[in-house]
């Protein structure tokens, strides 16, 4: 056995070697406009067969310039590309945001664009220089603008190259250098000299890919000064990093991962703060109680948390005084959501709400705003609690952040010690049913007057579970007849409801539940439903059929099953998995067996869970007289998997549908 492990590690070690060999052998300039033969006839990529292109390299030198005496940032960028395969083209069109606000004298400035694609026909290499007409500038908000362009003359087998520079007047702020994407890459770099007056701490994800070199050199820059506004040169020491990686995988988007984003290998900057000669050393890291003070200071944030409530007339037909606490909430936001629709939009600030109300239309943060009021208005405390999106990425652990800040939802003070959460992007949920995408670990409360807990975890803030009772009649021809009582709680009501309201009409909706469970619905019940509850009892009486012949029936104990078929079934994983929420189920069934049968063959009885209990299972069945009892119990408590973990996760699951797929044989009794 070791033998066999020994072997089996050195061909995985020959294989890896001679990949990297092969990239070696090949003959890759990291110059711009130069372009070697081998990359030119590079027809794959021996490290990933199936990437569309490839980055040959990336590079980013950042400078800090001393322009009119103020320092200003400056970011060269280059960037060759190899196109393997047609669908790859797409990656000759380029897209350069920048910031270029009209409320703000600061601004960045894109220049010196230059891009050139290289093709081999006839045997001899052809260049094509982009022309300026292929350059176009756009803007995207009244912050941002950005420039596309699209290099010419691309199909498979070019070599595509650009360059540009990013002038920028926030010298306080170094952007994030991302070195991994949806390419695999060859070869990148980043260059940064950072004068000795800024102060930044970095942060280094997937730092055992990244080789790092970090020195002083000398600069010098030039300042007007003196009585005759003489340009003086000014010697300083600064910090000059260099950071490489080679032969780095691409991270795809992948099932069950919010933000790929999150695990690429990158280099974050913080500005701790600045030390000029002559003057006070004056810190910029901030605090989260300095971000509390900036959202409550904004117009769009903290002027919208005085707005007066715009519902007050409708308000008064609800009875309110008559409802507890969490019914007043309720019924609030249904109000509110008959007046405005979710525009789909997630935000963080405020716009015009006096808008908002005449479209009846607005994002989360919008609605969110309106039903505060709403709420306060009665006496109900409330605050925002603020996050990133899952799909945005996590919040830093090692700094506070407003940038990363996106969104919010409202924390309504239900009693002296309970909270309940809501959004105005909730369709068919319920209080603290959110969507899965609001279902972060770390949310932060920002509150002028409330000085309890500032940080809440979203993702076990409800109980979702489906719970069924089947009771059901075995016939000799192996039709199932009979009922199941099934109740829904929290994210599978707002599932089901939602499935409910997307159908054509409850014709359709029949239909498509027989469909997925292959069985014939006789009769259909359902009460709660109303979009706003926290569960949905549903009662099915159905018929299905089952394998039968003369002699014998074959028969899933589960008659409707959890799962059918292994959702983990990836050779390799890169990146981790992201459950939306923990959930459990329970099925309980009592099949009757038809007389002149007896059981043959009967599943056998385990119990099992993954390591630290992140997911369990029982499956217990047995034969009570004339009856089958099955009862399955299953419960997903952990909802991140790391990468390695991905093996054990795909042998739980495919325990899980094993059992889910094992039959009981019935055997026609002898006379």
């Amino acid at each position: 056995m070791n033998k066999t492990i020994c072997l089996q590690k050195a061909i995985a070690l020959l294989v890896l070697i001679q990949c990297c060999t092969a990239i070696a052998a090949q003959e890759l300039s990291t110059k711009f406009g130069k372009v070697t033969n081998d990359e030119l006839l590079m027809s794959s990529y021996s490290n990933d067969s199936t990437a569309s292109a490839v980055v040959l390299y990336k590079k980013g030198r950042t400078l800090y310039e001393y322009i009119g005496n103020k320092f200003r940032i400056c970011y060269n960028i280059e960037n060759k590309t190899k196109i393997l395969k047609s669908d790859g083209t797409s990656y000759a069109n380029v897209i350069i945001p920048y910031y270029d606000s009209n409320k703000n004298t600061m601004k960045e400035v894109v220049i010196d664009i230059d891009a050139f694609s290289y093709n081999l026909e006839n045997g001899k290499e052809v260049k094509t220089k982009m022309k300026k007409e292929y350059i176009f500038k756009e803007r995207v908000s009244d912050k941002y603008m950005q420039v596309k362009f699209s290099i010419p003359n691309v199909k498979a087998g070019s070599v595509i190259e650009y360059k540009y520079k990013v002038l920028s007047d926030f010298y306080y702020q170094l952007p994030t250098w991302v070195m991994q994407g949806e390419l695999p890459v060859v070869y990148n770099e980043y260059d940064i000299t950072i004068p000795q007056y800024f102060k930044f701490n970095m942060e280094m994800r997937g730092s055992d890919q990244i080789e790092t070199t970090d020195e002083s050199v000398p600069v010098t820059y030039t300042v007007q000064g003196g009585a005759a506004y003489q340009a003086e040169p000014v010697h300083a020491t600064a910090r000059n990093i260099i950071f490489v990686g080679k032969n780095l995988p691409a991270i795809k988007d992948d099932s069950q991962v919010w933000c790929a984003d999150d695990y690429k290998a990158q280099i974050i900057f913080e500005l701790l703060g600045l030390d000029f000669p002559g003057s006070v050393y004056q810190p910029f890291t901030t605090t989260w109680e300095k971000i509390d003070e900036l959202l409550l200071e904004d117009e769009e944030f903290g002027g919208l948390l005085k707005l007066k409530n715009p519902f007050r007339e409708e308000m008064r037909s609800l009875n309110l005084m008559q409802m507890s606490t969490k019914d007043k909430i309720a019924a609030i936001f249904c109000l509110l959501k008959k007046k405005i629709a979710w525009n789909e939009n997630y935000a963080l600030y405020g716009k015009d709400i006096s808008k908002v109300i005449k479209t009846g239309s607005g994002s989360n943060a919008d609605i969110n705003f309106i039903l505060m009021s709403m709420l306060r208005e009665v006496g109900v405390a409330c605050d925002p609690l603020v996050m990133s999106a899952r799909d945005r990425g996590v919040l830093p652990y090692t700094h506070p952040s407003i940038q990363k800040l996106n969104t919010f939802v409202v924390a309504a003070q239900e009693t002296d010690s309970t909270k309940v959460f809501l959004d105005g992007s909730i369709t068919c949920g319920y209080l603290n049913v959110l969507p899965p995408i609001l279902l972060v670990d770390r949310a932060r409360l920002v509150s002028a007057t409330n000085n309890q807990t500032k940080w809440f975890a979203l993702n076990r803030v409800c109980e979702s579970q489906v719970r069924a009772l089947i009771s059901a009649t075995i016939m000799p021809d192996g039709s199932i007849v009979g009922e199941r009582n099934t109740v829904y709680s929290g994210q599978f009501a707002g599932r089901h409801r939602k499935r409910m309201n997307a159908a054509k009409d409850s014709t359709a909706f029949i239909t498509d539940l027989e469909t997925e469970d292959d069985f014939k619905i006789l009769q259909y019940q359902q009460d709660s439903k109303e979009d706003f509850n926290s569960q949905i009892k549903e009662k099915i009486s159905f018929t299905k059929q089952a394998s039968a012949t003369d002699e014998y029936i074959y028969i899933n104990p589960m008659v409707f099953k959890h799962i059918s078929t292994n959702p983990y079934m990836q050779e390799n994983r890169k990146l981790p998995v992201e459950m939306p929420y923990p959930y459990s189920l329970r099925i309980s069934n009592s099949l009757t067996i038809p007389e002149g049968y007896q059981v043959e063959e009967l599943p056998k009885q385990v119990q099992f869970s993954m390591d630290n209990e992140g997911g369990t299972c029982r499956y217990l069945v047995q034969v009570v007289d004339n009856r089958i009892l099955m009862t399955y119990i299953f419960s997903m408590n952990r909802i991140f998997f790391a990468a390695e973990e991905y093996n054990f996760l795909k042998e739980f699951w495919g325990t899980i549908v094993n059992k889910n797929n094992e039959m009981i044989v019935l055997k026609k009794k002898t006379l």
